[in-house]
């Protein structure tokens, strides 16, 4: 066939003189043969290149994916690889846009359209969700309905904000060695369903302070817990506040006492009851 003048052959792919010469200049489309007075002249080869790159750009890949495929290398098992890895990609981003479909259906059921309600779980309450396993959060829901709907909710507060601290560290942390050790999940239920009783009491009923110490001391008999627990800083002022304010509209008083006795046992380290003490 005749040569193509760069003119001619962006015309004829639909391209841009500048995208051309960017190509030429990253590697991804090799320089043809020049003209006696220097002008590049294409042909079939650089037509099937060009062919090719639109093709995989219409994948969804970017230009160095492309150049991975048929730039330097070209190998059958790089342009496999870098394919699966696409696919992968690719297969996220339908999770995530499928995710979003569910939240946005779920709120338009609602006929007061809160927008601010977690429709779906929060990443936390999640991740927690895929390490105890259907049958231990089966078990959670069923033991302590409305504690498992309050965490649900706390987790969501800090999933949406910066407060300075990784807690899904503790909370992977804590799923874990429940997932490893049912005994002590099964106390850690018997004091959730405590836990629930104390939004019926008064913040100054003894049963606060009683819990709060025996939460305490559960969380002291697992090592791995406690050191990360006990190793991740308190919100800073006025974050603590502004936190206290929002959770006030999930827990009672005597819960939102609870919540700071136990931190402080926690983190003094004062003497605790033994395990006969703990009930539920």
């Amino acid at each position: 066939m005749d040569k193509l003048r760069i003119g001619e052959f962006v015309a004829l792919t639909g391209s841009t003189r500048k995208t051309v010469n960017y190509y030429h200049r990253i590697g991804l489309l090799p320089e043809p043969e020049r003209s006696a007075g220097g002008y590049r002249l294409y042909g079939l080869a650089e037509l099937e290149r060009m062919r090719v790159i639109r093709h995989l750009k219409s994948l969804g890949l970017d230009l160095q994916g492309i150049k991975r495929v048929i730039g330097d290398s070209g190998s059958p098992h790089t342009a496999r690889e870098t394919l699966l890895s696409l696919r992968r990609e690719l297969r996220a981003e339908i999770r995530a846009l499928e995710e979003r479909a569910a939240r946005i259906d779920a709120l338009l059921e609602d006929e007061d359209l809160v927008l601010d309600r977690d429709v779906l779980d929060p990443p936390s309450f999640r991740m927690v969700a895929e390490i105890l396993g259907p049958e231990q959060m089966g078990e959670y829901s069923r033991t302590c309905p409305q504690v498992y709907h309050q965490h649900r909710q706390l987790y969501g507060i800090l999933d949406d904000f910066q407060w300075g601290g990784d807690y899904q560290q503790g909370f992977r942390a804590l799923a874990e060695y429940f997932r490893q050790d049912p005994a002590k999940y099964q106390l850690a239920l018997g004091l959730g369903a405590r836990l629930a009783a104390l939004s019926q009491l008064d913040e100054d009923d003894p049963e606060v302070e009683a819990l709060a110490r025996e939460s305490a001391h559960l969380v002291r008999s697992m090592p791995p817990v406690r050191e990360l627990m006990c190793s991740q800083a308190d919100m800073k002022k006025p974050l603590d506040e502004v936190y206290r304010e929002m959770v006030a509209g999930v827990l009672s008083p005597a819960q939102l006492k609870y919540q700071r006795l136990f931190k402080q046992y926690l983190s003094e380290g004062e003497q605790e009851p033994g395990p006969t003490a703990v009930r539920g």
